[in-house]
Protein backbone atom coordinates (compact mmCIF):
# COMPACT_ATOMS: atom_id res chain seq x y z
CA UNK A 1 0.00 0.00 0.00
CA UNK A 2 2.92 2.32 0.51
CA UNK A 3 3.55 2.35 -3.24
CA UNK A 4 0.14 3.85 -4.10
CA UNK A 5 1.02 7.49 -3.45
CA UNK A 6 4.24 7.47 -5.54
CA UNK A 7 2.46 5.65 -8.38
CA UNK A 8 -0.46 8.07 -8.47
CA UNK A 9 1.88 11.02 -8.03
CA UNK A 10 3.88 9.90 -11.05
CA UNK A 11 0.68 9.36 -13.05
CA UNK A 12 -0.62 12.83 -12.14
CA UNK A 13 2.75 14.37 -13.04
CA UNK A 14 2.86 12.65 -16.44
CA UNK A 15 -0.73 13.66 -17.27
CA UNK A 16 0.16 17.26 -16.32
CA UNK A 17 3.25 17.06 -18.56
CA UNK A 18 1.02 15.89 -21.41
CA UNK A 19 -1.27 18.86 -20.81
CA UNK A 20 1.70 21.23 -20.91
CA UNK A 21 2.94 19.71 -24.18
CA UNK A 22 -0.53 19.98 -25.73
CA UNK A 23 -1.05 23.56 -24.56
CA UNK A 24 2.28 24.67 -26.00
CA UNK A 25 1.90 22.64 -29.22
CA UNK A 26 5.22 20.86 -28.58
CA UNK A 27 4.68 18.07 -31.07
CA UNK A 28 8.13 16.56 -30.54
CA UNK A 29 7.43 16.18 -26.83
CA UNK A 30 4.12 14.37 -27.33
CA UNK A 31 5.43 10.91 -28.17
CA UNK A 32 7.62 10.38 -25.08
CA UNK A 33 5.03 11.98 -22.78
CA UNK A 34 2.25 9.81 -24.21
CA UNK A 35 4.40 6.71 -23.69
CA UNK A 36 5.06 7.76 -20.09
CA UNK A 37 1.36 8.33 -19.40
CA UNK A 38 0.50 4.96 -20.95
CA UNK A 39 3.09 3.16 -18.84
CA UNK A 40 1.66 4.62 -15.63
CA UNK A 41 -1.90 3.83 -16.74
CA UNK A 42 -0.79 0.24 -17.38
CA UNK A 43 0.66 0.10 -13.86
CA UNK A 44 -2.59 1.45 -12.39
CA UNK A 45 -4.63 -1.05 -14.42
CA UNK A 46 -2.26 -3.81 -13.32
CA UNK A 47 -2.81 -3.03 -9.66
CA UNK A 48 -4.00 -6.14 -7.76
CA UNK A 49 -7.77 -6.12 -8.09
CA UNK A 50 -7.68 -3.54 -10.87
CA UNK A 51 -9.15 -0.10 -10.35
CA UNK A 52 -11.54 -1.40 -7.69
CA UNK A 53 -8.58 -2.85 -5.82
CA UNK A 54 -6.85 0.50 -6.07
CA UNK A 55 -9.93 2.31 -4.75
CA UNK A 56 -10.15 -0.14 -1.87
CA UNK A 57 -6.45 0.33 -1.10
CA UNK A 58 -6.86 4.11 -1.12
CA UNK A 59 -9.80 3.83 1.28
CA UNK A 60 -7.56 1.89 3.68
CA UNK A 61 -4.89 4.62 3.80
CA UNK A 62 -4.44 6.86 6.83
CA UNK A 63 -6.22 10.19 6.56
CA UNK A 64 -3.48 12.62 5.50
CA UNK A 65 -2.20 10.21 2.85
CA UNK A 66 -5.73 9.36 1.66
CA UNK A 67 -6.61 13.03 1.16
CA UNK A 68 -3.36 13.68 -0.70
CA UNK A 69 -3.97 10.64 -2.90
CA UNK A 70 -7.52 11.73 -3.69
CA UNK A 71 -6.29 15.23 -4.57
CA UNK A 72 -3.73 13.70 -6.97
CA UNK A 73 -6.48 11.65 -8.61
CA UNK A 74 -8.76 14.67 -8.96
CA UNK A 75 -5.97 16.75 -10.53
CA UNK A 76 -5.10 13.92 -12.92
CA UNK A 77 -8.79 13.58 -13.84
CA UNK A 78 -9.07 17.32 -14.53
CA UNK A 79 -5.87 17.33 -16.60
CA UNK A 80 -7.12 14.29 -18.52
CA UNK A 81 -10.39 16.05 -19.37
CA UNK A 82 -8.52 19.16 -20.50
CA UNK A 83 -6.13 16.99 -22.55
CA UNK A 84 -9.11 15.44 -24.32
CA UNK A 85 -10.43 18.89 -25.23
CA UNK A 86 -6.99 20.06 -26.39
CA UNK A 87 -6.61 16.98 -28.60
CA UNK A 88 -10.07 17.55 -30.06
CA UNK A 89 -9.19 21.20 -30.82
CA UNK A 90 -5.88 20.17 -32.40
CA UNK A 91 -7.72 17.70 -34.64
CA UNK A 92 -10.21 20.40 -35.69
CA UNK A 93 -7.36 22.83 -36.40
CA UNK A 94 -5.59 20.17 -38.46
CA UNK A 95 -8.75 19.43 -40.47
CA UNK A 96 -9.26 23.14 -41.12
CA UNK A 97 -5.66 23.54 -42.30
CA UNK A 98 -6.01 20.52 -44.59
CA UNK A 99 -9.22 21.92 -46.06
CA UNK A 100 -7.61 25.33 -46.58
CA UNK A 101 -4.57 23.74 -48.23
CA UNK A 102 -6.75 21.58 -50.46
CA UNK A 103 -8.83 24.54 -51.61
CA UNK A 104 -5.74 26.65 -52.18
CA UNK A 105 -4.11 24.10 -54.45
CA UNK A 106 -4.45 24.15 -58.21
CA UNK A 107 -5.96 20.68 -58.15
CA UNK A 108 -8.92 21.94 -56.13
CA UNK A 109 -10.00 24.56 -58.63
CA UNK A 110 -12.91 24.40 -61.02
CA UNK A 111 -12.17 27.44 -63.16
CA UNK A 112 -9.94 27.53 -66.23
CA UNK A 113 -8.10 30.57 -64.83
CA UNK A 114 -6.67 28.63 -61.90
CA UNK A 115 -8.72 30.32 -59.20
CA UNK A 116 -11.20 28.66 -56.90
CA UNK A 117 -14.63 28.97 -58.43
CA UNK A 118 -17.13 31.31 -56.79
CA UNK A 119 -14.70 32.80 -54.24
CA UNK A 120 -15.97 36.03 -52.69
CA UNK A 121 -19.42 35.57 -54.21
CA UNK A 122 -21.13 34.44 -51.01
CA UNK A 123 -21.94 31.07 -52.56
CA UNK A 124 -20.69 27.66 -51.62
CA UNK A 125 -17.73 26.30 -53.53
CA UNK A 126 -18.40 23.40 -55.84
CA UNK A 127 -20.05 22.30 -59.05
CA UNK A 128 -23.84 22.23 -59.16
Amino acid sequence: MSDILPLLGALAHSVAALRKALESNELTALEPVLAEVQSYLDKVNGFPGGTQGLQHAIAQLAEPTRSETQQLLEQAKLDHQINSQLIRLAMQRNAALQAYTAQSSAAATYSSEGGVAMVNTGQLLGKF
